[in-house]
Formats: C-alpha cells, structure tokens, sequence
C-alpha cells in the first residue's frame, strides 16, 4: 500500500493501516536490509528499513534530524558511545550530522522521519 490522500486538499495522507502494509511493500531480502521512501512531504519524508536476521546498517548520518520508530521485531541502537535495544514502538530522536548505526539480531523493521532542519 502506498501513502494515499485521505482528505480534501491532501491534509493528511495514510502512511499504513497496519503491519501487512509494511511487509507487502517493502519484503524482507535475505542477508540484507532494504530501503523504501513510504512518504514525501514538505516538512518530513518516511523512509522504511526492512531487515533481515543478522544485518547491520554500518555507522552512518543523515543531514536532518531523524526521528526512528521499532514497527516490528527489535533493532540494536548506537549513538552517542551508547546502544540501546529497542522493541516494537520503541523510537529515537538524532540530530542531524551525528553517527549512528542499527543493527537487527532478529528480523526487524523501522521507519525513519527525516524532518524539515
């Protein structure tokens, strides 16, 4: 399911009714994460990661702040000298410019809001 428009003049837009969104638009590939922009707005854009049992995103930055939300499974956080486990609906906030990497033990799936700086 793409981010539809759910209101006259595209006030809102859908990003998900629910978990099977996620898994059908974006399938997990074997030993590897896969990327998918879910939404584009003027003030934020989605990304969705989908990762597979044993796969890291190596240490890396974005030029927005990011705001980062567990949808399924549990992620391996590090920041800050800090890792942090974090489970379904578990989310952190990064400023821009500061490395991070995930990393996903077990199947996973998160989104990243890479908002307006």
């Amino acid at each position: 399911m793409e981010a539809k428009n759910s209101g006259p003049g595209a006030d809102s837009q859908l990003i998900a009714i629910g978990l099977l969104d996620y898994s059908e638009r974006n399938p997990i590939k074997p030993g590897k994460y896969s990327a998918k922009r879910i939404f584009s707005g003027e003030r934020a854009q989605i990304t969705e990661i989908a990762f597979d049992a044993g796969v890291e995103l190596a240490d890396h930055m974005a030029r927005t702040p990011i705001l980062v939300t567990v949808v399924d499974g549990e992620v391996e956080f590090r920041v800050d000298g800090e890792t942090h486990l974090m489970t379904i609906g578990g989310s952190i906030f990064v400023e821009a410019n500061v490395m991070h990497a995930v990393y996903a033990a077990k199947r996973a799936r998160i989104t990243v809001t890479f908002l307006s700086a």
